[in-house]
């Protein structure tokens, strides 16, 4: 059944709190809508005495109007399947896809949760496309299970007099939004991540929302923002400056997050790959740092529409040559 925000996050508030990520809650799809105006929260949800399917998705409509098609939010989404199995499973899977029909979905493209694996419960195509980090903050000594790279970094950055501080609410919408903007500027960023106030002041406004600031002297030299669920945390957004860069703030940065979830009860962060899906990425090699690759980013889709699809290639066949699944958007 189609059903609104407030009833998909009650669902979504009953499940296990293992499952329970942020980037998955039905809270964080609402707010990410914001990113773009076209796009439209859809949250999807078949509930039977013995489990759950929910599916949260952005909707939009298709270049002509002709149809819509639904994709993840921004990071990672995909089903969330619990206590179904065998026909059951399929069953709300079937009821679900007479919705995407009756809404004229022409096709569907998913980023799946490397950290929750929900890839195995969708029934369409999934390939698989980077190595990501997720850090067990289980270990006896969060420091000493990182590599020597990583806790060097830090030991550096404290020899620096740098510091870290946890920003208040209000501290966190003065400071991140144009601290994060700049820092993407400076690395050549497409504009796709500058993302809009509108946007900033809706995440930071998720209960389970927070920014860490690493601080040298007065100055803010780097800045993340991380959503924390029940007994996990991930690292969402951030940005360093040059000065920060060379001091090992982001090293800190992590480090700290760590530490506090840890302290808060978490079992996991979630920091997530590289900016490809080399795995000589520099990105991931930095993440890496903290813990071994040791989860795949998946992706998936399914098309709905084949006829509606086909004709949206014919109109654009440049385009359609681009491997994307939704070659059509930017």
């Amino acid at each position: 059944m189609f059903v609104d925000t407030a009833r998909a996050q009650a669902i979504f508030d009953t499940l296990p709190a293992e499952m329970r990520w942020p980037t998955l809650s039905p809270g964080y799809v609402a707010v990410d809508a914001l990113r773009d105006t076209a796009s439209r929260p859809v949250f999807l949800a078949e509930v039977a005495d013995d489990g759950v399917l929910m599916h949260a998705l952005l909707e939009a409509d298709v270049p002509g109007g002709d149809g819509c098609d639904w994709q993840s939010a921004y990071g990672y989404g995909g089903p969330i399947a619990h206590g179904l199995s065998g026909d059951a499973l399929a069953c709300a899977w079937s009821r679900l896809d007479a919705i995407a029909s009756e809404r004229g979905i022409v096709a569907e493209f998913v980023r799946f949760h490397p950290a929750l694996d929900n890839q195995a419960a969708y029934p369409g195509t999934v390939r698989r496309d980077r190595a990501v980090v997720l850090v067990d903050l289980g270990v006896p000594d969060l420091l000493a299970s990182y590599s020597g790279r990583a806790r060097t970094a830090v030991r550096k950055a404290l020899r620096n007099g740098l510091r870290a501080q946890w920003e208040t609410a209000a501290g966190a919408r003065a400071e991140f939004p144009a601290f994060y903007r700049r820092s993407m500027r400076e690395i050549g960023a497409s504009d796709f991540y500058l993302f809009g106030d509108a946007y900033f002041d809706a995440l930071l406004a998720l209960p389970d929302a927070r920014v860490l600031s690493i601080v040298q002297g007065d100055e803010r030299i780097s800045m993340g923002l991380f959503l924390f669920g029940p007994v996990q945390a991930e690292y969402h957004l951030s940005g360093t400056s040059p000065a920060g860069r060379r001091a090992g703030a982001t090293s800190l940065l992590l480090s700290t997050a760590a530490e506090t979830a840890r302290g808060d009860g978490c079992r996991w962060l979630y920091l997530g790959g590289g900016t490809t899906n080399s795995d000589d990425d520099a990105l991931l090699r930095f993440k890496n740092s903290f813990a071994p690759a040791g989860r795949h980013f998946h992706i998936g889709y399914r098309i709905h529409d084949a006829r509606r699809y086909q004709t949206l290639r014919d109109a654009d066949p440049d385009r359609a040559r681009n491997g994307r699944i939704l070659f059509y958007r930017n």
